[in-house]
């Protein structure tokens, strides 16, 4: 069973989604609920396997719904649409849904943006007061480097 609590990913995926919840405003369990519903409303190239299933496939087995699964219900709320989905992709995958889950998470926060790396920029300049940091000159070159 993979958890899948915020508390239970890998630091740095913690880190990242507790940084992008601080800068949103939101509670870290809020901002990551929202993270999965709206993976979970874009079309990923898994959901053509998923579509091919249904139609094909009819009888082909869920994903094994463990207790970590559950607290894609229990933690993040997430509503039946978002969980429908979810569930269709891990049976897809072959995976248990809550290591699907987990998966997805994992690379959601290693998916970084231009605001990512301005976010941490701006920890480590609140960290160690007497830092300066040309924080546009920072912009200007994670753009350049992203090819943006």
């Amino acid at each position: 069973m993979a958890l899948i609590e915020i508390e239970d990913l890998p630091a740095a995926t913690d880190a990242v989604f507790r940084r992008r919840a601080r800068a949103a405003g939101l509670p870290v369990l809020e901002y990551v609920r929202r993270e999965l519903i709206a993976l979970a409303g874009r079309r990923v190239p898994l959901d053509a396997v998923v579509d091919f299933l249904v139609e094909e496939r009819p009888g082909h087995p869920g994903p094994e719904i463990d207790s970590g699964a559950t607290a894609l219900l229990d933690v993040y709320d997430l509503p039946a649409e978002a969980w429908s989905v979810f569930t269709g992709r891990a049976a897809a995958a072959g995976m248990p849904l809550s290591d699907y889950a987990r998966r997805e998470l994992i690379a959601l926060a290693q998916r970084s943006t231009v605001d990512d790396a301005m976010l941490e920029f701006r920890e480590a300049m609140e960290r160690e007061p007497g830092l300066v940091i040309d924080m546009e000159a920072v912009a200007a070159s994670v753009r350049y480097a992203r090819g943006l």
